[in-house]
């Protein structure tokens, strides 16, 4: 007998984080009826193109101004990348409206539980 094909799950949670070393701040944790890779793409999401390159340049934003060591190399830069994260963040669930919810996971303006 065929295993049956998984279902989503009716609301999909769609994690936002940069981490180094990627090119989107898309991940997606798996549940008991719905196996995704952890990390994702705008492609996974359907997402416009315009919104994929912003998500990108935000990650590369991310990459170029924080040192997992020694932190931002500004107070300003973080700022930018904070509310560029927040912006961005409400244009991605107002894409995915339908069938996701957004989990902000970047810093003091995380959504609040």
């Amino acid at each position: 007998m065929m295993p049956s094909p998984q279902a989503p799950p009716e609301r999909r949670v769609i994690r936002m984080f940069c981490d180094y070393g990627r090119r989107h701040p898309l991940w997606e944790s798996s549940t008991p009826t719905w196996d995704v890779d952890y990390t994702t793409t705008p492609e996974t999401y359907g997402l416009s193109p315009e919104l994929a390159e912003n998500l990108e340049g935000w990650q590369a934003f991310f990459e170029s101004h924080g040192d997992p060591f020694e932190g931002w190399d500004s107070d300003a830069n973080l700022q930018k990348w904070l509310r560029d994260g927040a912006w961005l963040a409400d244009r991605l669930q107002a894409e995915v409206q339908s069938f996701a919810d957004v989990r902000r996971e970047f810093g003091p303006l995380n959504d609040r539980e």
